[in-house]
């Protein structure tokens, strides 16, 4: 309790020590807190990004990528780009992962629309059949009196011999 309360009256009595780093020490530093002016550490050097503009793939970055036939094809599907021999030999991955994705939406949708259609198709079929007196239960004692009528002539041509 001594050592919050002694960190606290130093964060407030002396205006050179950040109080975020004097507030923050842990009791396994064994330094004494001083009151000298803590300094900002320099920022790194920033690294320069491509142009907004710039695909035609003459500025290479680490953010890059070699896209292969296929997903060359989807980024035509994405409509980036009119044709295969329009997409560039490098692009960025994050464009990479937004064509990816909107692929990947663009075909379930296509796969949603493909089931209701695949649906309606079946409902009418269904509903034709039954018209003409079709069913599940008439085709399976058709096929039942088929098969015992196929098993008796056998069972008798082995009976007869």
């Amino acid at each position: 309790m001594n050592y919050l309360r002694t960190a606290c009256e130093i964060a407030r009595t002396s205006p050179g020590v950040l109080r975020s780093t004097t507030m923050l020490r842990s009791r396994s530093t064994r330094r004494p807190f001083s009151s000298q002016q803590v300094e900002p550490k320099p920022n790194p050097p920033t690294k320069t990004t491509p142009a907004a503009g710039d695909t035609n793939g003459t500025n290479i970055s680490s953010h890059t990528h070699s896209p292969n036939a296929l997903e060359k094809r989807m980024l035509v599907f994405a409509k980036r780009y009119k044709s295969i021999e329009e997409v560039p030999n490098f692009i960025s991955q994050e464009k990479m992962e937004r064509v990816r994705n909107q692929v990947r939406i663009k075909i379930a949708n296509y796969m949603m629309i493909a089931t209701a259609i695949g649906c309606i198709v079946m409902v009418i079929s269904g509903k034709k059949a039954q018209e003409r007196g079709e069913s599940v239960a008439q085709m399976n004692l058709d096929w039942h009196k088929e098969y015992n009528e196929k098993a008796r002539a056998e069972y008798e041509a082995q009976t007869k011999k």
